[in-house]
């Protein structure tokens, strides 16, 4: 049964849903609108939906009501350059939780980030909270001096400054199916996608390595994460208010590009 709806009032057989579709299941039929091959699978991508000008399809799967309206108008390339360019990995954040609704709003851009096939098979962890974010730390820490990581780097620990998770107030972890092979990089997109909507609100963000690498060999730090079963934690951010506000951005390595 064809999961596209059109209304034959309103379309004017123009052909973009078809030039759109992803998976390649519809065509236009001989009366010149578009329909859906038998024996193929839809990835309910809504490309179809979103490109239509004349609001003439409707897609079973994707309920109508939660398209949003795609922006009209994006920031100039320079504000975009000057926003990218501008990014700092943080590692100093004040002693103030993220607000609930803030974290929400990130996750919401964040589950929008492009997964293969359209799988959308991510599950994210938050954790809020000094005490609950050095717990796991501690837990991290507990796996280093058991593997005979570096007594430089434990004495940071012992020392009173995490290196781990930087005293950050919040942490994010993004996890896929184990058996899911294009896990890594979809969390990594999407862990973008939160990263840059974190910086836009004022916000500080590191890449969390060390939690993402012990928690793959760590037992306790998995269960210490709440890790749902058959899952693996695949990236993480650590973010909150910057303590200090940087003015200048730094030089890079010259670029290493091969054109064909």
């Amino acid at each position: 049964m064809s999961q596209i709806i059109v209304d034959t009032n309103l379309c004017k057989g123009d052909g973009a849903c078809v030039a759109v579709c992803a998976a390649r299941v519809l065509v236009l039929s001989q009366e010149g609108f578009p329909e859906e091959l038998p024996e193929t699978r839809c990835i309910l991508c809504g490309h179809c939906v979103a490109v239509c000008p004349n609001d003439a399809l409707t897609h079973t799967g994707l309920p109508r009501e939660e398209f949003l309206p795609a922006s009209k108008k994006l920031p100039a390339p320079a504000v975009i350059d000057g926003f990218l360019n501008s990014r700092r990995s943080v590692r100093e954040f004040k002693n103030k939780p993220v607000a609930r609704e803030t974290l929400e709003a990130l996750l919401d851009v964040a589950r929008r980030a492009p997964t293969a096939t359209n799988s959308q098979k991510l599950h994210w962890i938050v954790v809020g909270g000094g005490e609950k974010v050095r717990a796991l730390s501690a837990e991290a820490v507990n796996w280093m001096r058991a593997s005979g990581t570096s007594s430089a780097m434990l004495a940071q620990w012992e020392g009173g400054y995490d290196f781990i998770l930087r005293g950050a107030p919040t942490v994010v972890a993004a996890c896929a199916p184990e058996d899911y092979g294009w896990g890594k990089q979809d969390c990594a997109i999407a862990l973008t996608f939160l990263e840059l909507a974190a910086e836009a609100r004022g916000l500080g963000v590191c890449w969390a390595g060390y939690l993402t690498r012990v928690a793959a060999v760590h037992a306790p730090l998995r269960q210490a994460l709440s890790v749902p079963d058959g899952y693996a934690v695949c990236g993480g951010l650590m973010l909150g208010e910057p303590r200090y506000k940087y003015r200048l951005v730094p030089p890079r390595k010259p670029l290493s590009v091969q054109w064909l």
